[in-house]
């Protein structure tokens, strides 16, 4: 049986060595563990490279009683979602998986990987809670790049409240995306 450390190792492997439908790049950073949603939500595994893409793993020993609320979370913040999941949980994911989230089967194949669903572009991310990838200085200087007040006595969800309501989602986007690719570059997995 594989272990969830396994199946990420595969689904690493999937996206970074071209067998999979993205064109991994140097500049692309595969993160291990993401906290999101104020730190209450935590991604198994996610790829930046000019989006966000977000793999939960439900592995054979796993069950999927919580997944219908860590999609809701994951359908927040992130452009891909995929539900990564063992055979014996496909057609039960298939039932409670929204139509946007893609879904991939593990198992203990050689390949180990099967895509069952593709996912698709989520057009329903909440601006306020994507601006919690960002740290409280990050969100400073997203305020200066676009001519809004750094106001430093302002709590950290109150910054992040009006630049949702004040910005394009692209523009915050774009900053999240260049901020935890720096972060995390010297730890992503590389295909080399």
């Amino acid at each position: 049986m594989n272990s969830p450390d396994q199946i990420k190792n595969n689904i690493i492997n999937w996206i970074s060595n071209g067998d999979s439908i993205y064109e991994y790049h140097d500049n692309d950073v595969i993160i291990d563990e993401l906290c999101f949603l104020e730190r209450k939500n935590r991604a198994d595994l996610v790829y930046a490279n000019g989006k966000l893409t977000a793999f939960e793993i439900k592995s054979k020993a796993d069950s999927l009683a919580r997944w219908e609320s860590q999609c809701s979370a994951y359908l927040k913040v992130f452009d891909a979602v995929w539900l990564c999941c063992h055979n014996k949980h496909a057609l039960k994911s298939i039932e409670v998986t929204p139509k946007e989230v893609g879904i991939i089967i593990v198992d203990d194949t050689k390949s180990g990987l099967a895509i069952l669903r593709d996912a698709k572009i989520n057009k329903n991310i909440d601006s306020y809670y994507l601006s919690d990838l960002l740290w409280r200085i990050e969100l400073d200087e997203l305020c200066l790049e676009n001519n809004l007040k750094v106001i430093k006595k302002e709590k950290i969800k109150e910054v992040r409240t009006r630049i949702s309501n004040e910005l394009p989602i692209e523009i915050i986007r774009q900053k999240v995306l260049q901020k935890l690719k720096l972060r995390y570059e010297s730890l992503s997995h590389s295909s080399n």
